[in-house]
């Protein structure tokens, strides 16, 4: 077995140590005492007599050291299997001769992990992540933000580096939420140390785990922090998947779909609409949705829509419910043909208490049961807007 194959054995041992919160040495030792150094440096013949570890075998390796103070894997060796005090010192050397050597980055670590010295042990995990893409170290860096230590991460965010985004993939395999990551995660985005595009699954297994006031605060991050209360009110730009902007509805596959959703341009002064075509068959509610991070008190509404050809009994209705109950906050007018004319159309509601930070904007059918019997004809929304009302 190779040198480098026995650290990452001694690594997981520490990690399995690491899951409990007892990080040990003695597992790695145990480990380490199993390899075989031969293919790394078959000059040492450490596979021979005497035994790994045993005085005769340290004996032979202080030899080698004093006869020449640049053998990086004699220290290396030495730091494994010498279990005294001067274990340390060949850690020691062998860190000053070669600072970026795999197993020189494994034993600091392990022997600061062991420590419970999470300073110290952060350091070289980072540096095993990012250039040598170690699953080992990233779990544990993973299980560190878990146990409360991700501010020791956040000095080693720097631009470009690739190390944050391989330690949060391994969040879910160390049963770690996503929300204990996210102040590290807020600091990596304002310092450029992960992409924006990399950002938004985050937020989705936030939505999902109903971490709102997480979510939003990674959401915002990604612009600056100016985030209209309505996102995409115009329609204008593409739709952000995973944020917090306007999320289509599920649907059966195309052909037998009973509404298709798309935003489209609708000529001078309307760069993109929100168009919804019915075709007949039923379909699923919501049509489409966004969720708006609001507090309690009073609200408005405006937009405007354009029918044609819409045949339905009662319409549509843009509908505010909470995510904290299942409390209705308002619940728009039905919204019919207008002949293919541009009407304005407004809503005004209230968040009650209990209704939590969060509530949903959503399209759907003003009477449930049309969403079964289906609708034919187009629908247009644009220009929509909210406001808080100031009571006077």
């Amino acid at each position: 077995m190779t040198l480098q194959r026995g650290v990452a054995i001694g690594l997981q041992a520490v990690l399995g140590v690491c899951a409990a919160g007892l990080l040990g040495w003695a597992t790695l030792r145990v480990n380490l005492d199993r390899m075989c150094v031969v293919d790394d440096t078959p000059y040492l013949n450490l596979c021979a007599r005497p035994a790994p570890g045993s005085a005769a075998h340290l004996d032979r390796l202080r030899s080698r050291v004093a006869a020449n103070p640049g053998d990086t894997p004699a220290y290396i060796h030495l730091a494994f299997y010498d279990r005294s005090a001067e274990g340390a010192t060949w850690i020691r050397l062998a860190s000053q001769l070669a600072p970026g050597e795999v197993n020189v980055l494994t034993l600091q670590a392990a022997t600061a992990l062991a420590q419970q010295a999470w300073p110290q042990a952060v350091a070289p995990l980072v540096q095993l992540v990012q250039y040598r893409a170690s699953d080992d170290a990233s779990v544990v860096l993973a299980r560190l933000i878990g146990m409360g230590h991700a501010p020791l991460l956040a000095e080693h965010l720097t631009p470009g580096s690739r190390w944050l985004q391989r330690v949060l993939a391994q969040l879910p395999g160390a049963k770690v939420p996503v929300s204990a990551a996210m102040p590290l995660v807020l600091q990596a985005v304002e310092k450029g140390a992960l992409e924006p595009s990399s950002i938004t699954p985050y937020i989705r297994q936030l939505k999902t785990a109903s971490a709102w006031v997480d979510a939003y605060g990674l959401w915002m991050s990604l612009h600056r922090n100016q985030v209209p209360v309505l996102f995409n009110g115009g329609f204008d730009q593409p739709f952000t998947a995973d944020g917090f902007d306007w999320e289509p509805g599920e649907q059966a596959p195309a052909g037998k779909a009973g509404a298709a959703l798309a935003r489209t341009s609708d000529g001078p002064g309307r760069d993109g609409v929100l168009q919804v075509r019915f075709t007949g068959r039923r379909f699923s509610l919501p049509l489409v949705r966004q969720y708006l991070f609001l507090g309690e008190g009073r609200y408005r509404l405006t937009g405007e829509h354009r029918g044609s050809r819409l045949r339905m009994a009662q319409g549509l209705a843009w509908v505010v419910r909470c995510t904290g109950s299942t409390a209705v906050a308002g619940h728009s007018e039905g919204l019919m043909d207008t002949g293919g004319a541009w009407k304005s159309f407004s809503l005004e509601f209230s968040i009650p208490p209990g209704c939590g930070h969060v509530v949903s904007l959503q399209l759907e059918t003003h009477a449930a049961y049309e969403a079964e019997t289906g609708a034919s004809g187009r629908v247009e929304f644009d220009a929509f807007s909210l406001q808080k009302q100031v009571d006077p």
